[in-house]
């Protein structure tokens, strides 16, 4: 069987990934920070529907050390990763100028450092691909004075991606960012600026999950699902 990790996967988009993802055939493992109850509902709503126990993990991926031991812990236990999705990662909406050093601090770990000791932990491991979840108008320098320590992270994420791509095609491992715009559980909707007048839907963003799977000569792409919004 095949083993994919999805970091924060207890709800939201990272759940509906993990749920699409044991219907692909793949072992994925429950990720937490502080949502313990809802990762031990998740689990049992897994062993209900696929009569599979998934393990679960609990780490601060913003923390060091807190993922060393994680991947150590998964390494000895599965062996292996066929797929890693990065997809922890908090929004803050707020002025700039009323953005203090911690706030700031805080976006670029949870969204870029994170993702980084995750996926560099993980490297020697990983056998088919890594999708990162971005932000859409990030492979063009746009600026939004509410959520710049976002669109910083995000964009360190693209680039990051983009030289992973190139360094592991060798060893035939796709890296693909997925831009997304505005979600079903997104904190913010600016619905009157997106054409399709409406947010991308769970099933849209698995979807695109699939397809960066199955597609593995798609590498290094920032591929936007944001229905037409920041165009």
């Amino acid at each position: 069987m095949k083993v994919a990790f999805v970091s924060g996967n207890v709800k939201g988009i990272g759940k509906y990934i993990t749920l699409k993802l044991l219907e692909l055939g793949f072992y994925v493992p429950i990720h937490y920070n502080k949502s313990q109850d809802l990762a031990l509902e998740f689990q049992k709503e897994i062993k209900q529907k696929y009569n599979l126990v998934v393990d679960l993990f609990k780490a601060d991926l913003t923390d060091y050390n807190q993922s060393q031991e994680l991947i150590n812990i998964f390494i000895k236990k599965y062996n292996k990763l066929d797929v890693l999705i990065n997809n922890v990662g908090d929004y803050l909406y707020k002025n700039l100028l009323e953005l203090s050093y911690f706030e700031f601090k805080y976006i670029i770990d949870s969204n870029l450092m994170s993702a980084f000791i995750l996926t560099q932990g993980f490297l020697d491991y990983i056998k088919e691909s890594i999708i990162f979840m971005g932000f859409v108008g990030t492979h063009n320098i746009r600026t939004n004075i509410n959520t710049t320590a976002y669109n910083i992270a995000k964009t360190g994420i693209l680039i990051y991606a983009k030289s992973l791509a190139k360094l592991l095609a060798c060893k035939n491992i796709n890296v693909n960012v997925i831009g997304l715009g505005v979600a079903e559980n997104s904190i913010t909707k600016p619905i009157n600026e997106i054409p399709f007048k409406r947010t991308a839907t769970y099933n849209e963003i698995n979807n695109l999950v699939e397809f960066l799977l199955k597609n593995k000569y798609i590498t290094g792409q920032l591929i936007e699902l944001a229905g037409g919004w920041l165009l």
